[in-house]
């Protein structure tokens, strides 16, 4: 049997005390950290990992403290006569208590088997998000210095021919501004680049001497496919789902809760319908939650399909790309093209191949999703 811990001041100091625990975890991070590299320090060195343990000691501390107050009302009610004026107030704080000490029950269950695994993987998906986030970020950089590339030599070139008379002043400083349009838009590139970098150390909640961190985009070069059933997806959440057990069990008990509050007050009591017309509405609100459910993950799934559909059609477009931009190359090197031409289609071939990395991150992110949901996520569904 857990132990008996009747106060709750020891598990409200571990609680107070988690900024001096955390802030002495482990490690530090480094620099070129890959997604892997990214997770395997999650693990345990975050305060996730410190905030699962201390709620973990307080689900204990409940299970235990409604159990022996569920013992000790049961004791008087064997103690009091009927005709005591005490003995309905017993009956029904028992039937109160069955439930909290059902729920606190699970709920330890929940923290000692499912919770800490549950928690690491929503962590990895948080850090995959921030992660391809982060690269889009970069091959985006890769994209906007083509297009710097291209447009300074188009402002030079507009330049020589205004010395020519074959440009207008107007041109000339035309080609001028757009090349400072697009210096700016990649210096915000950049420090967008510097932002989600911090994010990530934010989320591995590491705040201080972050100066050599830096993370290493590494895309995969292909993505795991799988035919997702709505139905069966929604079956196994509803299966696994920590918060759906809860509210069903809670549910349950509340029946039971209405069947007193009848032998004791009657049918016909305001009381009685009162609570019944509390516990029917509960009904319905557990309905509606579970049909967004089924929406929600219907609407997931077809995304998903969408997105790996998209995903399969860019890398095939690619590889012609690549061919194409392989054809520029030679036709540039042996003098058959200019450098003008040759940057300007460079620029627009980069960012038409960066797509498929787009469409990438997106089916691999709502795959990891789909996965998470069908072991009880329910955060992945309610944050989607």
């Amino acid at each position: 049997m857990r132990k008996k811990i009747i106060a709750y001041a020891l598990s409200i100091a571990a609680v107070m005390s988690l900024s001096v625990t955390a802030a002495a975890v482990g490690k530090m991070l480094s620099a070129d950290m890959n997604l892997k590299a990214l997770q395997k320090f999650a693990k345990k060195n975050t305060y996730s990992y410190k905030i699962y343990e201390y709620e973990k000691e307080n689900a204990e501390i409940n299970a235990d403290n409604t159990e022996y107050e569920l013992k000790y009302y049961e004791q008087m009610l064997k103690k009091t006569s009927q005709s005591d004026s005490k003995y309905y107030e017993y009956k029904l704080k028992i039937a109160e208590l069955k439930k909290e000490s059902e729920l606190a029950d699970i709920e330890f269950e929940y923290y000692d088997e499912d919770k800490e695994e549950l928690d690491r993987k929503l962590t990895d998906l948080a850090l995959k998000s921030k992660y391809y986030e982060l690269c889009g970020l970069e091959k985006q950089i890769g994209i906007l210095q083509a297009n710097v590339d291209y447009l300074k030599k188009y402002a030079e070139v507009e330049a020589i021919k205004l010395e020519n008379r074959q440009s207008t002043e107007t041109d000339c400083k035309l080609a001028q501004i757009n090349l400072q349009m697009a210096e700016n838009e990649l210096s915000a590139a950049e420090k967008s680049v510097q932002n989600k970098t911090r994010e990530i150390s934010d989320l591995l909640n590491q705040y201080k001497d972050t100066e050599k961190f830096s993370v290493k985009c590494e895309l995969p070069q292909s993505i795991t496919y799988r035919k997702f059933d709505p139905e069966m997806v929604y079956k196994k959440f509803s299966e696994n789902s920590f918060e759906l057990d809860k509210q069903r069990r809670s549910m349950e008990y509340d029946e039971d809760y209405l069947e007193e509050i009848k032998n004791i007050y009657g049918k016909d009591s305001d009381t009685y319908k009162s609570y019944r017309n509390s516990y029917e509405i509960e009904k319905l609100n557990f309905e509606i939650k579970e049909n967004e459910y089924k929406s929600q993950i219907t609407e997931m799934v077809s995304s998903y399909e969408q997105a790996y559909a998209e995903y399969l059609s860019n890398r095939e477009y690619n590889s012609v790309l690549a061919d194409k931009l392989d054809i520029l190359k030679t036709a540039y090197d042996t003098g058959n093209m200019s450098e003008l031409d040759y940057l300007k289609q460079y620029a627009e071939l980069s960012a038409e191949m960066n797509k498929a990395n787009n469409v990438l991150a997106q089916a691999d992110l709502l795959y990891d999703k789909l996965c998470l949901i069908e072991d009880g996520a329910d955060a992945v569904i309610n944050n989607n």
